[in-house]
């Protein structure tokens, strides 16, 4: 894809093409009143509205259209290694330049599987995409934000998704990176126990299996083309497989984790290298969206994807490795205690008895 187009896609995103150590970082969002609860349909048809005009923004190269849709403190990673954070006003300061309304043709970007699923109250929802830009498909996972009846985009991830074929060739070039490799540490006090889930769940995959496997609209999005999974059975199933092939992962950058505003959803990212049975490790982006649960969190979205680079780049990451699965402890020997034999006890005294008459009679 042309320099020139991708830059446009970052512009329908919001997005300045800015490693993590470029922009400013924002502050820790709390959860505050957002007013009123909304039906959720219509909070879903009002998020979609705001992705669907987005999506026109970059189509008809009107770049001020995104002050409307896009908050302030928008967080995006990807598609490419070193895009990882920017603000709004860089981001309307980059697709400037790259953007021309005079031009004869803008890159046209089209949706092809966009779900949107409102958190309770109506107040945020995340939303789950795969759009093609000039033939090439681009997994999105988008949160959303409403305080004033009205949805912004504030955070998203973004990746391309090759052939399963290209991405094993590029691995044994070490040309395999996560999006947004440098990453961003920004963990927002609200989002501690989405967090704590997250981690846990690197290793021990049942646990985000479990929870995934317990929403109709929960899904999965892998770093290949078409690996997309929806609904409990299909991810039970994909889960299944996951465990058998002793499937885990570490981090190997900087955890960024943040909470829409009404407090119902949080988003936990991070930098990770994947490993599972006879398979070389992966490095990826896992991005995962969590819907509160009482007091805690439940996994509701999970998104893996991965960058191809120059070869060699992917070098450092696949050197951090999960810990191997602890083999199973072998169960204690216990020894077997034989039954006292009540006959033979019996002889054996009876043989006492007469060797000691015999000793007797001897006397």
């Amino acid at each position: 894809m042309p320099a020139r187009t991708l830059l446009g896609l970052f512009g329908l995103l919001g997005i300045a093409v800015v490693t993590a150590c470029g922009g400013s970082t924002p502050k820790a969002t709390k959860a505050k009143d957002v007013g009123p609860a909304v039906d959720e349909r219509t909070a879903e048809k009002d998020a979609k509205g705001t992705l669907e005009e987005i999506y026109g923004t970059i189509s008809r190269a009107k770049p001020d259209n995104l002050f409307s849709v896009v908050d302030e403190k928008l967080i995006v990673f990807g598609p490419r290694k070193g895009d990882a954070l920017a603000t709004r006003t860089d981001a309307l300061v980059a697709l400037a330049k790259f953007v021309d309304p005079k031009a004869k043709e803008h890159a046209q970007v089209r949706s092809s599987e966009l779900v949107v699923v409102a958190s309770p109250g109506g107040r945020s929802a995340w939303a789950f995409d795969v759009i093609n830009v000039e033939g090439k498909p681009m997994a999105v996972v988008a949160i959303m934000s409403s305080e004033d009846d009205f949805f912004r985009l504030t955070a998203a991830a973004l990746a391309h998704t090759p052939p399963m074929r290209e991405i094993r060739a590029e691995l044994k070039k070490d040309a395999i990176v996560p999006p947004g490799g440098s990453g961003l540490e920004k963990v927002a006090p609200e989002a501690e126990g989405a967090v704590e889930r997250f981690k846990k769940g690197l290793l021990d995959q049942q646990q985000w299996g479990d929870d995934l496997g317990s929403r109709t609209e929960a899904i999965v999005i892998g770093p290949a083309i078409g690996e997309v999974t929806r609904g409990k059975k299909d991810i039970k199933k994909l889960w299944k497989k996951r465990v058998e092939a002793e499937t885990r992962a570490a981090t190997s950058g900087e955890l960024t984790a943040e909470t829409t505003a009404d407090g119902q959803l949080a988003w936990v990212t991070a930098p990770v290298t994947r490993v599972e049975k006879d398979e070389p490790p992966l490095p990826l982006r896992v991005f995962a969206v969590f819907e509160k649960d009482g007091d805690g969190w439940k996994m509701i979205a999970l998104h893996e994807s991965l960058a191809i680079d120059e070869p060699g780049a992917g070098a450092s990451f696949v050197k951090i490795l999960p810990p191997s699965p602890k083999e199973p402890e072998p169960p204690p020997v216990v020894e077997e205690t034989k039954k006292p034999d009540k006959k033979a006890e019996k002889k054996k005294k009876k043989k006492k008895k007469k060797k000691k008459k015999a000793e007797d009679d001897d006397e």
